[in-house]
């Protein structure tokens, strides 16, 4: 009996072994493989479209491969057109709008500082006069100190900020050196994707092989799930706050409510990126109306969305609300922002091993 809880502990850490040596494999090498990794995902995405062109259209192959990734990044340089086409023309509209804006800005920041912050500097002032010598000056160091610090932070941060441009700048021809290199790489996959897929087939067991195409099968399954689900939630979104802005009689409704939509798949922040900034200027500005009619929709499509969320990636990925709830905050401690984006393709691949079996397979394995 002993022997055989000795064997089981044994078997139980090679696992754990096994588990963080993959991790510390993955962690040590995605900063060099990524865009590789990435072209074999768009490879993968691309795959049926390539396919259509080739079986149905009768385009030979590398030509089936050029024709989609071309026309690809043709309708993204066709959004990116009409994005820049609305920045313009929201540009010339603000352009013709902000002088007015910021001298009734100015004017409220004044009537603000007579009616509030004036008579409690004031009061500050009698109530400094008020105190004796030592006091005043005890009050005048620490206000002195405070004050250094704050200038001292306020340098530091502008000096690191003005020392990280031209790294910053330094990683332009990088990364166009890797978006070229993933365009070549998706062609040359895509080119050759059955090959590449029979000679890993024959590199690998038959019985990892047969296990490795349910798990990729399941893979498949629930990352559509997950991009539908995304889709559904920022179309849900952009319904809401267009809907929101027309009864609102807001000029622009439908560019604010586009934007608002592209904006929401930013983890974390959001639609508040620009919602937040707008109240606030409605606010200072004295449009209460539209200060809280812009507050009630923000707070709508905060909480539709909350409310929404789990239910509609539970019904597409396959997970319960709860799952996809913790594995969103474990996500977010262990990785913090960037955790909200690994927490799905994380929680979609343990339930594609928890469905395949995998984790049966382990705990067979263990007990021996």
């Amino acid at each position: 009996m002993y022997k055989q809880h000795l064997m089981q502990l044994f078997r139980f850490l090679i696992v754990i072994s096994v588990v963080a040596g993959c991790y510390v494999a993955i962690t040590l090498t995605l900063p060099y493989i990524y865009p590789l990794l990435l072209a074999a995902l768009f490879a993968f995405i691309i795959n049926p479209f390539v396919n259509f062109f080739q079986n149905i259209l009768h385009f030979p192959r590398g030509l089936a491969a050029i024709t989609v990734i071309c026309s690809i990044f043709m309708l993204f340089i066709g959004m990116l057109f009409v994005i820049i086409m609305e920045i313009y023309q929201g540009t010339i509209f603000l352009a013709e709008k902000i002088p007015g804006y910021f001298q009734d800005f100015v004017h409220y920041v004044e009537i603000f500082y007579n009616t509030k912050i004036l008579p409690i500097q004031e009061s500050i002032l009698s109530y400094f006069i008020s105190l004796d010598s030592s006091q005043q000056d005890s009050i005048k160091n620490s206000l002195n100190e405070l004050l250094n610090h704050i200038a001292t932070t306020g340098s530091a941060i502008l000096q690191e900020s003005l020392l990280n441009i031209p790294s910053i700048l330094s990683l332009l021809p990088n990364s166009i050196t890797i978006f070229i290199f993933i365009i070549l790489g998706t062609f040359l996959i895509s080119n050759d994707w059955y090959s590449l897929k029979g000679q890993t087939q024959k590199l690998v067991p038959a019985n990892i092989n047969s296990s490795t195409k349910k798990i990729g099968a399941h893979l498949k399954k629930a990352l559509g799930g997950f991009f539908r689900a995304q889709i559904i939630l920022i179309s849900l979104s952009g319904i809401i706050i267009f809907l929101g802005l027309v009864i609102l009689e807001v000029e622009h409704a439908l560019t604010i409510a586009a934007l608002s939509t592209l904006v929401d798949l930013i983890p974390y922040v959001g639609t508040g990126i620009i919602f937040v900034p707008w109240i606030f200027y409605l606010f200072i500005s004295g449009n209460y109306p539209l200060t809280i009619g812009l507050t009630i929709l923000y707070m709508v499509v905060i909480i539709s969305r909350q409310i929404l969320e789990p239910k509609i990636l539970s019904s597409n990925m396959g997970l319960h609300p709860l799952f996809a709830l913790v594995g969103y905050f474990i996500g977010l401690q262990i990785w913090g922002l960037f955790g909200l984006l690994i927490a799905p393709a994380v929680l979609i691949f343990i339930q594609a091993l928890y469905q395949t079996g995998a984790f049966r397979w382990l705990w067979a394995f263990i007990k021996g």
